[in-house]
């Protein structure tokens, strides 16, 4: 599995989310801001793990930076 890889992780992080996953979800989230913060998927990712604490307002903003920097991205669409 390649280390860098960070195309299906969202959906990866969404099934993370649902199993209430919060050690593995963190730990997803800490390596992908480590790997490429500025990808609308490491946006979503981390958006899940503040939902996830019950922090919303700080979710909704990664959210909302995953829409900036790819408009079309349908998952953060879903997640705002």
């Amino acid at each position: 599995l390649d280390p860098y890889r960070i195309d299906g992780m969202d959906n990866y992080s969404n099934v993370l989310y649902v199993k209430e996953e919060f050690a593995d979800l963190s730990h997803l989230a800490h390596h992908l801001v480590m790997t490429d913060k500025y990808r609308p998927e490491t946006c979503c990712i981390v958006g899940n793990y503040y939902s996830l604490k019950s922090q919303h307002a700080k979710a909704v903003v990664y959210f909302k930076r995953a829409l900036r920097l790819n408009p079309r991205y349908l998952s953060a669409w879903t997640l705002v």
